[in-house]
């Protein structure tokens, strides 16, 4: 009976992993060409497999070659600026998927294989697997109903950015994070409600890992009254009479966490280093507002199921202030440190990834508050759970489909694109906005220039022509089938400095004649060293979201540039690609500002 009266939880929670893992083979593994898993292995999740492809194939760990994403330069060797809990747990897969590769002479044999690449992403279908068993033992350990179970499960693996970063983002730190977190919740359960002490061990053991994939996830341990409400104190004092299994937790904990200083040892002969290099916290000036509903990346905007577990920690006041008490503490905290980063929405990516790691902490009060509420509430709750399951699924699909921009969401962008899955709405929203670079001690301006095309500039330069329709005066730049490159600003280091990152702001006057007319074009950050070789180049669609036919509108962007170094050139140009646009540019605008050493 017990059994049967537990099933719905377990069926509901088997089903969303199957769907992940569909998901993950057509979204990820085939894509659009049949070889969508090569992008398994990109951004952050380079940094993570790094060190696997460093230790275990090319044996050159803290020898390897500079690579501006995971890779920093030291007087002693190079360094992987990533923490390595996730390639951790992701070495088990890849130990997997090489043994296929070494079998196979038809495939690369530097870890770059199909069999490696697809091993991580099933790896990552084991993972969630086991976080969600994990929060199934403990919502139901809790006294929770299996079908509010069913339904939470539901709604964390398919309607929070959770799905993301499993099916489609399996590389990335947020899945491994996840488990772990459910897991050691699970093992804190354990000791809270009588369990042996001796789970105090493997509590231990997940805490160092938890703190070994991202270091600032330690405060995991303000969920432990979370887990535990009354009975916190009575299993802290059952723990301190038994000190040697306390010890024992304590440097199982520490001996995962020496991992990080043996691997730093190994790269550059110190066991202390600092990989995140021109990053860091702005702990007085954290981004609350915009993290938490924000258009870039808002968690209540783009995971709106997280406000029941914002109402819960609320409404836990009426039953269990303990719990009350920490669960607001806990949303305070992460809160603040996640919006304390100084690039708040953590670069590109689909919602707001930072807070999948602690979505099984927040999920307590949101089933705590639910298993409590009338029959009218619980059906309202089902629906909304069901809406924000649908909202997500869709903002999915769009974000792999040309539909959402991948990290310069705004108000205007979103409007345009909410909800839309048809071929006009498609590959349309482009402009580059990003966070300045990290500056705790301020930036400088260097430079700034206005050029209205009508009198001699300095730093800008191009080819325009007289035109009735400018925007101001006579003069505009104007791109067409016959000209491809009209505008651009040059500057070198003979009045630009070395050695600082450069933030771009720029802003043009832009008019489209014909519906559409600029959306070939391309804005285009280069820098070139003084043997004219281009070491960087970044480009990028120029319109936010598409023009108005006859209408001047205003265009900015905000673009860091990494450090020159003597002799280098920063390049700003507008490139009709294909000779594809018909637009007119007038009244262009650079300022150009350096971070200040710190």
């Amino acid at each position: 009976m017990i059994g049967r009266a537990r099933s719905a939880s377990l069926l509901a929670l088997l089903a969303v992993v199957c769907v992940t893992a569909a998901i993950s083979v057509r979204g990820l593994w085939s894509g659009t060409n049949g070889e969508g898993w090569k992008e398994t292995i990109r951004s952050d999740a380079k940094g993570y497999y790094g060190y696997l492809q460093a230790i275990f194939i090319r044996h050159d760990l803290g020898e390897e070659d500079f690579v501006r994403e995971y890779v920093n330069e030291t007087p002693n060797g190079t360094l992987n600026k990533y923490f390595a809990g996730t390639s951790l747990m992701m070495a088990p897969w890849f130990g997997i998927g090489h043994a296929f590769a070494l079998n196979d002479d038809g495939v690369p044999q530097n870890g770059t294989s199909e069999y490696e690449q697809k091993a991580i992403s099933i790896g990552a279908w084991v993972y969630l697997l086991t976080g969600l068993l994990a929060l199934r033992a403990l919502f139901l350990g809790l006294g929770v109903r299996d079908a509010l179970v069913a339904w939470a499960v539901t709604g964390l693996a398919l309607g929070t950015p959770l799905l993301q970063y499993t099916a489609l983002q399996p590389g990335w730190s947020h899945i491994y994070s996840f488990c772990a977190v459910s897991v050691f919740l699970l093992t804190v359960h354990h000791l809270a409600v009588g369990g042996s002490v001796r789970w105090a061990l493997a509590s231990g053991l997940l805490f160092g890992l938890i703190v070994l994939i991202r270091p600032v996830n330690m405060m995991v341990l303000l969920a432990v009254p979370i887990v535990a409400g009354d009975q916190t104190k009575p299993a802290i004092e059952r723990l301190l009479r038994h000190r040697w299994m306390l010890v024992g937790s304590v440097l199982l904990a520490a001996s995962v966490v020496f991992i990080q200083p043996l691997l730093w040892l190994a790269q550059t002969g110190r066991f202390i280093e600092w990989g995140y290099a021109g990053e860091g916290f702005y702990w007085t000036r954290p981004e609350v507002f915009k993290v938490l509903v924000g258009f870039r990346r808002g968690l209540f905007l783009y995971t709106p199921i997280m406000l029941l577990g914002a109402i819960g920690a609320l409404w836990l006041w009426r039953v269990d202030r303990t719990r009350c008490m920490w669960s607001l503490i806990y949303w305070a905290v992460s809160t603040y440190v996640i919006s304390s980063w100084w690039i708040w929405y953590y670069g590109g990516g689909f919602g707001s990834r930072a807070y999948v790691d602690h979505f099984p902490v927040l999920a307590i009060a949101m089933v705590l508050m639910l298993h409590r509420v009338g029959p009218i509430l619980w059906l309202a709750a089902r629906v909304f759970m069901a809406l924000c399951i649908g909202l997500n699924l869709a903002q999915t699909w769009q974000y792999h489909h040309g539909f959402l921009h991948a990290e310069c969401m705004d108000r205007e962008r979103y409007a345009y694109s909410f909800l839309r899955f048809d071929d006009a709405h498609r590959n349309k929203l482009g402009g580059n906005y990003q966070e300045a670079p990290y500056h705790p001690n301020g930036m400088d301006v260097i430079l700034t220039e206005s050029c209205d095309l009508d009198n001699p500039c300095h730093y800008w330069s191009g080819w325009w022509v007289e035109h009735e329709k400018a925007f101001s005066n006579r003069m505009v730049c104007r791109f067409s089938a016959e000209a491809n490159y009209g505008i651009g600003f040059r500057a070198g280091t003979d009045v630009l400095p070395t050695d600082r990152w450069l933030f771009l702001e720029v802003g043009l006057q832009r008019y489209d004649e014909l519906p559409e007319g600029s959306l070939p074009i391309l804005g285009v950050t280069e820098l070139i060293n003084e043997k004219d070789s281009s070491y960087y180049y970044q480009s990028f669609p120029m319109n936010p979201v598409p023009g108005t036919p006859g209408v001047w509108e205003q265009v900015e962007y905000r673009i860091p540039v990494p450090p020159l170094s003597a002799g280098d050139r920063l390049y700003f140009y507008l490139w009709n690609q294909n000779y594809a646009g018909d637009c007119l540019i007038d009244d262009v605008f650079m300022r150009v500002s350096a971070v200040r050493p710190y």
